[in-house]
């Protein structure tokens, strides 16, 4: 391989010392000349001839054979930078140095091009500094988030037996060898039957009966939990519906996709005003970041791309869904916010932020060239991911599990609806 890759260098630098033919042929490189006589000593020992050589090489035969034996071509001819050197009264030797050295420097350079640090070859290795002491791994990386489950492992009752004297074994107090290992649990759902208790008094009043959990859709069959979970699969890491629905058939639980999003849609219900609560707490902070990208809907055809614009301060993140990305959604984004917005080189931004017949403009730009990506679906469907999305990322960045954020979001809304719940710092 790395001889045909030299071949093909040689067949170019050929080519163009061929094409720079004036009164005669240009002087081929001792590197070129060296390559052909390996190339054709190469061929011929794998049972190839010099003629078929010099045919792969793209030279005469005669000259080939001449290489071989150490002459160069047209020794007694003058080369053309001799005959002009003598011409402008100038030394010829020098000038063919100095065309040698040139041609050379081509051939450097070319070479640097094929194999130098910008192609997969990988050049020569520095050596590894020598170990005083061999090397054990970088060991176990610390779990402290996993429970501990601890299992005892007796000896088979057959295998209690001494192999020395022969008698019996019995345990011994306290003493065992102990490793570790990471295992999986696999998970599982289950048909849990409520049995809501009814009580009655002697006297035969009214029957009083234990409330019933709280549920997301009235007289549905999800719980709250299984509804979180299936938010948190989706915007949480990105596991679509109808992934989420082929995995967990093969754990036993038959469920359409369309009923996984009846849930999603519940849940986002009850933490609509949660949700529209974030924006407020964005504009809280004195320095917020504003950026928007694309939001292909799943719909082919014209008007199915809208925007996702979003709004950041350093601890919490509102994102919605718009269909347009123009100067004016830009001021409807920004609203009546007073601080500096860190945004890219977007012209919307500018616009919403100019001076008119009301006044100055309330914000002030800084801007940058981050750029925020997100994938989303479609229209109702930005609604809700735009709601969980911003959730989500909200409560991982105060320091709250997400999933029993929603939980407890979600619990507080289904008991008293328009109750705004936010995650909590953990600082």
């Amino acid at each position: 391989m790395e001889m045909e890759k030299e071949l093909e260098q040689f067949r170019q630098e050929a080519q163009r010392l061929k094409a720079g033919r004036q009164g005669g042929s240009l002087p081929f490189p001792e590197t070129l000349r060296d390559f052909a006589v390996r190339y054709a000593e190469h061929l011929l020992q794998n049972g190839g001839t010099v003629v078929q050589a010099a045919q792969r090489l793209g030279v005469s035969s005669p000259t080939l054979y001449e290489w071989r034996k150490g002459r160069a071509v047209g020794g007694s001819r003058k080369k053309p930078g001799e005959k002009n050197a003598q011409l402008k009264g100038e030394d010829g030797q020098a000038r063919l140095q100095l065309e040698l050295e040139q041609l050379k420097e081509q051939v450097a350079l070319m070479q640097k091009r094929l194999f130098g640090a910008s192609s997969e070859k990988r050049g020569p290795r520095p050596p590894k500094p020598e170990r005083s002491q061999p090397q054990r791994g970088h060991g176990p990386t610390a779990q402290p988030e996993l429970k501990v489950q601890e299992v005892l492992l007796p000896l088979d009752e057959a295998d209690q037996v001494c192999g020395l004297c022969g008698g019996s074994l019995h345990a011994w107090p306290g003493q065992t060898e102990d490793c570790e290992e990471i295992t999986v649990v696999e998970r599982s759902f289950v048909l849990r039957k409520v049995r809501r208790q009814k009580y009655c008094c002697a006297q035969g009043c009214a029957p009083v009966t234990a409330p019933a959990p709280p549920r997301l859709i009235a007289g549905g069959r999800y719980s709250l939990e299984f509804a979180v979970h299936v938010a948190l699969m989706k915007y949480g890491f990105h596991l679509p519906l109808a992934r989420q629905q082929r995995l967990y058939e093969r754990e036993g639980l038959v469920v359409e996709a369309q009923t996984l999003w009846d849930q999603l849609d519940a849940l986002a219900r009850h933490l609509q005003k949660s949700y529209e609560a974030l924006l407020a707490e964005v504009f809280t902070s004195p320095l917020i970041h504003a950026d928007e990208t694309h939001w292909l809907l799943l719909d082919k055809g014209p008007g199915t791309q809208w925007y996702a614009w979003t709004v950041a301060s350093p601890d919490t993140v509102f994102h919605r869904i718009l269909p347009s990305r123009s100067g004016a959604t830009a001021k409807t984004v920004l609203g009546s916010y007073s601080g500096i917005v860190l945004v890219d080189g977007y012209a919307a931004y500018q616009t919403a932020t100019k001076s008119g017949a009301d006044g100055p403009a309330a914000a002030t730009l800084a801007f940058c060239w981050a750029h925020v990506r997100r994938k989303f679906f479609a229209q109702r469907g930005t609604q809700v991911a735009a709601l969980f999305y911003s959730l989500i990322e909200t409560a991982r960045l105060r320091g709250e599990d997400p999933g029993h954020y929603l939980r407890r979001a979600a619990l507080a809304a289904i008991d008293n609806p328009g109750t705004v719940t936010l995650p909590k710092s953990q600082d």
